[in-house]
């Protein structure tokens, strides 16, 4: 049997309990013509998509390797490449000062250099033990280059790089969960803090999962405890009985983010992207805080589809990052019914989305983009120029570098 047809016979049954019978019959319908056509699969649908919009189709050259971790082993030993070891590589951040690349790995931080030296920056034991690293990212150099980090115990840390050690400040030490804005340190400011991103002018963006909101802490002196906490983007859930919804763009509280934002990234002007997973879509907030859906709203369709952004679609979005200029936005989607693989993709802001990796949802391995293929993606970062890719696998303990030419 064709695995896509396979996965959408599963789609159909998780869909037959949460829609009245007449819809139900209205998309199995049309599902079983989609699968009676030729050759109909999530790379076919993109390919007729461009096809019929050529000026807007993409070309790219894309390779696949794995340069650093041994495949299912896990362990904390540092090395090059393949005799590094992983307990848990999750988010990432690629900093191009020193062309290191920071990774999470549980309470640890890890650092790779260019020749694929890992390193442990963040030694085990310095944070809680039970304190898994959610999110974290860099300053720019003209503000310092500080690394942020956000935990699951909702703590805030700032770590600035001196040579080859560094300096570690707790910021935000709390443990039960809040929304609040105000001083810093005076409430409970993070509730399952997903996202953290920085902005250009020295500000930390943050997203509540709990609360599906997006605050920000300005910065009114140079101490790292002299701040204050304020709203930025999205109506607060709990103000609408825990709902996330109804799906809305637009600027500060009239937006709305669905449940199970993982992600956010920043460019160099300052703009945020958030990988919103409920909603299938990546978003874009402006240091204005307007936000705005970076291709089409299907209202959980459940498939990757490429194209102009005007017709490109996907299904749950759970890792973004950005280039510097704001031009390339990569991100994940998250692979369903235990054989399909993620698959990196790349959306062009106002003009097409490509998926670059993940074509084939059976595969896993390195190689060219249309054979390769990903395990449970725990993370991602690119280089400011976009030509590289990191990727970072949960269950598998590797790393993964991903060219695009």
């Amino acid at each position: 049997m064709n695995p896509v047809n396979f996965a959408l016979q599963f789609k159909l049954i998780d869909m037959k309990h949460s829609l009245k019978p007449g819809a139900y019959l209205f998309v199995m319908i049309a599902v079983l013509f989609t699968a009676c056509s030729k050759n109909i699969d999530t790379k076919s649908n993109a390919t007729s998509l461009v096809t019929s919009n050529a000026s807007s189709a993409t070309t790219y050259i894309v390779n696949v390797t794995t340069i650093a971790g041994k495949y299912g082993l896990q362990g904390d030993d540092d090395g090059n490449g393949s005799k590094a070891r992983f307990w848990n590589p999750t988010k990432m951040v690629y900093d191009d000062r020193n062309h290191i690349l920071y990774i999470a790995d549980g309470t640890v931080i890890r650092s790779m250099d260019a020749q694929n030296n890992v390193k442990t920056y963040l030694p085990f034991g310095v944070i809680n033990n039970f304190d898994e690293i959610l999110d974290m990212d860099v300053t720019p150099d003209s503000i310092g280059g500080s690394l942020y980090f956000i935990t699951e115990e909702n703590c805030l840390y700032k770590i600035e790089p001196k040579g080859n050690s560094y300096k570690l400040t707790t910021i935000v030490k709390r443990i039960y969960g809040g929304n609040e804005i105000g001083k810093l340190n005076k409430k409970d400011h993070f509730d399952i803090p997903r996202g953290l991103a920085t902005g250009k002018n020295g500000d930390v963006y943050f997203f509540n999962e709990s609360w599906n909101t997006i605050h920000h802490i300005h910065f009114t002196s140079t101490s790292p405890f002299d701040g204050t906490v304020k709203t930025f983007a999205g109506a607060p859930s709990f103000d609408r009985g825990g709902e996330s919804g109804p799906f809305q763009d637009g600027a500060g509280d009239a937006a709305t983010f669905g449940r199970g934002v993982w992600d956010m990234c920043a460019d160099g002007h300052g703009n945020l992207y958030v990988a919103d997973y409920s909603d299938d879509l990546v978003r874009k907030v402006t240091p204005a805080g307007v936000v705005t859906s970076l291709f089409q709203y299907k209202n959980g369709l459940g498939i990757d589809v490429d194209g102009p952004v005007s017709q490109a679609q996907a299904n749950k979005v759970d890792h973004v990052s950005a280039t510097q200029n704001g031009k390339s936005i990569y991100f994940t989607t998250f692979g369903r019914y235990g054989y399909h693989s993620p698959a990196l993709r790349i959306v062009k802001p106002g003009v097409n989305v490509t998926t670059l990796v993940g074509k084939n949802p059976t595969n896993w391995g390195d190689g060219s983009g249309d054979v390769a293929g990903f395990g449970e993606i725990g993370g991602i970062a690119t280089t400011p120029d976009g030509k590289t890719v990191y990727v970072s696998e949960v269950a598998n303990k590797v790393i993964r570098k991903v060219t695009v030419q």
